[in-house]
């Protein structure tokens, strides 16, 4: 049997409540969107596709050696952006600085997965959280809004990565963590 799979950061609540509190702040439009519920706030690391159940062990074992690797360590959030442009957005997001290790973290498991004969797409890893999915034409009011807004910049802690399945429902898509793979804590490498 075939799963949809991805690996990604995710967040403790008190991080996923501010990320939403902006997403409710643009909210106050009546655009054409769909608001991602607070539980599927995270930043997608690596999107496998579909893959067979069978190789879940594998994936599970390489990947926990590959967080063996890297240590604990914090993203901040700063800004809000647009996929594809902001003539013709598609999806909104909040993006963070730049971050080496989980940069390196997902070329890594990128290099791994495709050993495994996973063929994943070529895009560039872009850390950020989709917030809202756009499905129709946005007014130029809310477009402007998205270009002009900002937010205090606030950090959060990563400490760990996940395999998560993606399971098309009635209601929509909802994720599950199948494994947990932590990261060296700092105090662990001193």
């Amino acid at each position: 049997m075939k799963l949809r799979l991805f690996f990604a950061i995710n967040f403790d609540q008190e991080v996923k409540k501010k990320l939403f509190e902006i997403s409710a702040s643009l909210q106050k439009f009546n655009e054409p969107v769909k608001y991602e519920s607070i539980d599927k706030l995270h930043i997608t690391l690596l999107f496998l596709g579909s893959v067979e159940e069978s190789l879940i062990p594998e994936l599970n074992q390489h990947a926990l050696e590959i967080s063996k690797s890297f240590l604990e360590t914090e993203i901040t959030f700063e800004r809000l952006g647009v996929f594809k442009n902001f003539k013709q957005p598609r999806v909104i997001w909040i993006g963070t600085q730049d971050n080496p290790e989980l940069r390196n973290l997902s070329i890594e498991l990128k290099n791994m997965v495709n050993q495994s004969g996973i063929i994943t797409d070529e895009k560039e890893f872009k850390p950020h959280i989709t917030l809202e999915r756009v499905k129709g034409n946005l007014s130029t009011k809310f477009v402007d809004f998205l270009k002009s807004y900002s937010f205090e910049p606030f950090t959060a802690k990563v400490k760990s990565f996940e395999l998560m399945e993606s399971k098309l429902e009635s209601s929509g898509s909802k994720y599950f963590v199948k494994h947990s793979f932590p990261f060296k804590r700092l105090e662990q490498n001193l």
